[in-house]
């Protein structure tokens, strides 16, 4: 059985890159009446499509570096995208195109969420620099981007990204944060616009009244196991176990975001380069279910 992101480094470069613009280009067709591209003037002769294949290449195989990967296009791809753009040029294309690289994943995304009305809830770190170099740090100011990291022993500053995912592990919704809230004051921000729903999370996301107001508010069934120190409460070992069995499709989703494709680990130097990052990340992880598909289609 082949992982979902197996294809990345098991088929052509060349046949990847063809394949996401091909996905990328299909999608941006069907939502470009629900997002505006650009107010005025001719399309670009450097397609929009053409900049998220780039962005999607420089965060998959390059780790955000951008001018390594239009270095690379340069000299061996470039009779794919013969118009390529400076390196100052493609960064501002990139960050302005943020909006739009996400309407793409809700669009790929589509396929993955019907007829299903269980979802699970975890948060990932995201690193803007050291914690004790934030006071010097330019793009985010201010003591609510100072968070610690419980399963890791050690401090944050930079921000939270916050997601469900489905079952199948498709990402549903997902919410960049400051650091410092705790997980259980990110669910009513990221469910906004949800109603309806079953919710997975761990103990971290344990708070009774966050729990009373979604479901009154929005119909939303939020299941978190007491922590452990509150014992008088604490759920039946089977139904733990159950939960805990679930919870790993979510930790398996948050495992290959962090290790292939660096989430936590944006590397940018302002704010908007940090979320249209994670915005390509988070698309190149959801674009990896089609691709599969397309480029190993005999996978189980």
């Amino acid at each position: 059985m082949l992982g979902l992101t197996d294809y990345i480094t098991r088929c052509r470069w060349g046949d990847v890159f063809l394949t996401w613009y091909v996905l990328v280009d299909d999608a941006l067709r069907a939502v470009k009446h629900t997002v505006k591209v650009r107010h005025s003037g001719p399309p670009p002769v450097f397609s929009d499509s053409e900049v998220i294949t780039i962005s999607l290449i420089a965060d998959t195989y390059f780790h955000g570096h951008e001018e390594l990967t239009l270095s690379f296009i340069r000299q061996h791809y470039r009779d794919y995208f013969p118009q390529l753009l400076s390196n100052s040029r493609f960064n501002r294309r990139r960050r302005s195109l943020t909006l739009v690289m996400e309407a793409i994943r809700q669009q790929l995304s589509q396929a993955g969420l019907a007829d299903e009305d269980l979802r699970l809830i975890d948060s990932v770190p995201i690193t803007v620099c050291a914690s004790a170099r934030g006071h010097q740090c330019a793009s985010l100011q201010g003591g609510d981007y100072y968070g610690v990291l419980p399963n890791q022993h050690g401090k944050l500053f930079g921000l939270r990204l916050a997601l469900t995912v489905t079952l199948g592990q498709v990402i549903d919704q997902w919410l960049l944060v400051p650091a410092r809230p705790h997980d259980s004051q990110m669910a009513e921000a990221l469910l906004e616009n949800i109603c309806d729903q079953w919710l997975v999370g761990d103990n971290g996301y344990y708070s009774p009244s966050v729990a009373a107001r979604l479901q009154q508010r929005q119909h939303i069934t939020l299941l978190a196991p007491p922590r452990r120190s509150q014992q008088h409460r604490q759920w039946p070992h089977s139904l733990r176990r159950l939960t805990t069995r679930i919870r790993r499709r979510i930790e398996s989703a948050v495992s290959v975001l962090a290790e292939v494709f660096q989430v936590e680990h944006p590397k940018a130097r302002s704010l908007t380069g940090v979320v249209a990052r994670v915005t390509t990340r988070i698309l190149a992880y959801t674009i990896s279910f089609p691709a599969m598909a397309l480029l190993n289609p005999n996978s189980n």
